[in-house]
């Protein structure tokens, strides 16, 4: 499947299964720097409407939690068909970027002509969140696992957001690796 045609069918699926506050956009632009002029001001024209170019990546698909008359970006996805070495690389270092500014955001990868994750994703991820490898669950059961995946992305975005900005305390951490089959 041709990877702009993957990405507006998990579009339409990911505009489904979101709550109301949420909102899903194709090709959102999202800050990866802020920088201080020599005023000591932040040098970005728009920081409510980021523009490509201008300090800001655009991504594939974004989902913003709509709060207080703000999108808060939340969870992004980048699609290809396949994956390349030279893919893993300049996702990892988008999404280092992008957390930089957001240390709450999920940052993902979605292949769709592919049935594996390959290994030299272990070897040159630094910091995506999570990667799907989608060629078999392209069928009735690509909904599901689309919203499975959203709720659970958004809920880390959120408790992440609780320990940044709302010194949410906890005893516990454990960073998961999940290794599965969707069904």
């Amino acid at each position: 499947m041709e990877e702009s045609a993957f990405v507006e069918e998990f579009h339409k699926i990911a505009e489904k299964v979101l709550k109301s506050e949420f909102t899903v956009k194709l090709k959102a632009n999202i800050l990866y720097e802020l920088m201080l002029n020599d005023k000591l001001e932040i040098d970005v024209t728009d920081l409510k409407n980021p523009k490509r170019g201008n300090s800001a990546f655009q991504t594939d698909i974004c989902i913003f939690d709509r709060q207080n008359g703000l999108e808060i970006p939340r969870v992004v996805i980048e699609f290809k068909t396949n994956v390349s070495t030279h893919d893993i690389l300049t996702y990892s270092a988008k999404a280092g970027k992008h957390k930089n500014i957001y240390p709450y955001l999920r940052y993902g990868l979605l292949a769709s002509e592919i049935e594996n994750i390959p290994g030299r994703f272990f070897i040159h991820n630094d910091h995506i969140d999570f990667f799907i490898a989608m060629k078999k669950y392209r069928d009735k059961s690509m909904s599901s696992m689309i919203e499975e995946l959203i709720n659970k992305e958004i809920l880390i975005s959120k408790t992440l957001e609780k320990i940044h900005f709302k010194n949410e305390k906890y005893d516990y951490y454990r960073k998961d690796v999940v290794f599965k089959n969707f069904k």
